[in-house]
């Protein structure tokens, strides 16, 4: 029986050695085919990733949960450029940026951030889209920096409570950060390759996955093992912090357009859209047949979004 055991115990760590060593090779691949594209700037606790194109009034774009600034300059970035200073970021630890610590994932913090960055670089009252998680960080920045920004367009965000959280991402609702490290650098790796086309073909249902996610839309940045980190922080900060954010909606004071996949299987169109709507008045528009990835999938339905968000900031002024 002993023998079993350390036979057992032997070949246990012989698969977490292995699974270290190929994490660490697969993110290092990922790093090479998934380069900066932008500048960085240096903050008081974070460093933030960021491209810019075109001139005009400003736009910062914020994206979701697992993502990174390129499911914009995918093909959104070029439709505004002409007419606009079009801005995309990699959030505080997300792509190529870095935050300092695990709490700098709440909604506050990424917020705070936000404002410092756009503080910093003298950046004049941007409009900010916000997708998906970075739609509900962007609510944020409007209730607690209001005063940084001139209005929000947000494509498929978060809202409201999030009571069951998406099956493609409940493995990474990780508490215990050490458990967390842990996998990020045994095992993250190889669940991500496993489940990698699943969670593609879900993020972006009903519509096909776009050419070339992977790279050129910076998908395959999740695999990272500090990606896996950094979207458990967020995932875990973000629904422990959202409580006091969620409610707080006649606070809001700004122009606000919604746009939504009515498809959407990461996010309830009808609770996230319609009720935020109905709450605050904001303009919403929802496609039929359309999911999550808006910001790839539909550029040219975005850009308009955004175009319209832009004229409504001028003449609010």
């Amino acid at each position: 029986m002993i023998n079993v055991l350390l036979y057992v115990l032997i070949f246990s760590i012989l698969i977490i050695c292995v699974s270290l060593i190929l994490t660490q090779i697969s993110t290092l691949k990922i790093k090479r085919s998934i380069p900066k594209i932008g500048k960085t700037t240096v903050l008081h606790d974070a460093e933030i990733h960021w491209y810019e194109a075109g001139a005009g009034k400003p736009i910062i774009m914020l994206h979701g949960l697992a993502g990174n600034l390129r499911n914009f300059t995918y093909a959104l970035t070029d439709k505004l450029n002409q007419d606009y200073r079009v801005i995309a970021i990699d959030r505080a630890g997300c792509g190529w940026s870095k935050r300092s610590k695990p709490e700098s994932a709440t909604l506050q913090e990424q917020a705070r951030i936000i404002s410092e960055f756009i503080e910093k670089e003298k950046i004049e009252k941007p409009l900010i889209v916000g997708h998906s998680l970075g739609g509900a960080i962007a609510l944020t920045l409007a209730l607690e920096h209001k005063d940084k920004i001139s209005g929000l367009a947000l494509i498929c965000p978060v809202t409201q409570m999030i009571e069951n959280i998406p099956d493609i991402f409940r493995f990474l609702n990780i508490s215990n950060k050490w458990f967390r490290l842990f996998l990020a650098y045994t095992l993250s790796s190889l669940i991500g390759i496993l489940t990698r086309e699943k969670s593609f073909k879900t993020a972006f249902s009903p519509e096909p996955v776009c050419d070339n996610f992977a790279i050129k839309g910076g998908g395959d940045f999740a695999l990272s093992s500090n990606s896996f980190i950094k979207t458990s922080e967020d995932l875990t900060f973000a629904i422990s912090s959202a409580p006091s954010v969620v409610g707080r909606e006649n606070e809001l004071k700004l122009p606000i357009g919604v746009l939504f996949g009515e498809d959407d299987e990461i996010l309830d169109a009808k609770l996230h859209g319609e009720k935020f709507s109905e709450l605050t008045g904001a303009e919403l528009k929802i496609l039929p047949n359309k999911g999550h990835m808006l910001p790839l999938t539909e550029p040219e339905v975005c850009a308009e979004f955004i175009y319209g968000m832009m004229q409504k900031i001028q003449i609010n002024v």
